[in-house]
């Protein structure tokens, strides 16, 4: 008799990475317009480069609620949002028009420090 723990093996590692999210932490993205993920304890970008006048739309991707606060309280998705609480699939577009570097984070899972669940918001040329 065969034995089925390759094929479950296999089985496991396809689903798994069926199921994976895109983004990993650390990555950078750049546009006019960009769409970060809020997963579980990270964000799908901890690095994002915008023009001024650019959006972002930070989207709940993860079972917990998840939010994105600049750390000297300059913008939050609260504003637009109405609530820090975004949980899967609810959606902050925030327009940026003031050039400069923003530490950002989220207020469950990280700190104005920029520990945790933070990253770093550029508008304008860095």
């Amino acid at each position: 008799m065969r034995s089925r723990v390759p094929a479950l093996a296999l089985a496991s590692v396809l689903l798994f990475a069926a199921c994976g999210d895109s983004g990993e932490v650390g990555e950078s993205i750049e546009g006019q317009d960009v769409v970060v993920d809020m997963y579980d304890n990270r964000f799908q970008y901890t690095h994002i480069e915008i023009p001024v006048g650019g959006t972002v739309n930070w989207v709940g991707a993860g079972r917990n609620p998840h939010n994105a606060v600049e750390a000297n309280g300059a913008w939050s998705t609260e504003s637009v949002f109405g609530s820090l609480e975004q949980l899967e699939g609810d959606e902050a577009t925030l327009t940026y028009d003031q050039p400069g570097e923003y530490v950002f984070f989220c207020t469950f899972h990280g700190n104005a420090e920029g520990d945790g669940m933070a990253g770093v918001l550029v508008v304008g040329e860095s």
